[in-house]
């Protein structure tokens, strides 16, 4: 365990990553619904587990009020530099990794694709956020830099600092 990261950066470093676990809750439409069919309790140890951010979940998930919590922390988290480096990156990281998941739901949604393709490409992107979101928070309650390929190297580009 690295000691780089106080224990309180550590928490909040892991608690940005409400923002991705948000956008790929919405992603995952078909895959709840095959558990819900399939392995209904899996789906219920799920819900439970997911029971204490259902707060923080319904405020991503708005989109005026998410589109508040991104323009605050991107303001007032990401570039103030009185604020550790460690949680700057992570809250950085979290941020684009929501973008992403949420620009694939969009773009699936615009150009129309249904049917099996829509339901695997929404899969992927679930089962992709859910793997980055519990890799990042993990690497966050170690207080270790969750190095996701090609997205880390972009949030160092924006925070040299």
């Amino acid at each position: 365990m690295s000691d780089s990261a106080a224990a309180l950066d550590r928490g909040f470093s892991a608690l940005a990553y409400v923002m991705p676990l948000a956008s790929a809750l919405q992603a995952g439409v078909y895959f709840f619904e095959f558990l819900r069919v399939q392995a209904p309790d899996v789906l219920n140890v799920l819900l439970i587990l997911l029971t204490p951010l259902q707060p923080l979940i319904a405020i991503e998930n708005s989109p005026i009020l998410g589109l508040a919590v991104f323009i605050l922390l991107f303001a007032f988290v990401v570039r103030n530099t009185n604020i550790s480096r460690f949680i700057r990156f992570n809250v950085l990281q979290a941020i684009l990794v929501s973008f992403m998941i949420s620009i694939g739901s969009l773009i699936l949604s615009l150009l129309g694709i249904t049917g099996i393709i829509a339901e695997t490409l929404l899969n992927v992107l679930f089962l992709g956020g859910m793997a980055i979101v519990i890799y990042s928070v993990a690497q966050s309650v170690l207080g270790q830099y969750a190095e996701i390929p090609t997205i880390s190297d972009a949030v160092n580009m924006q925070m040299p600092y």
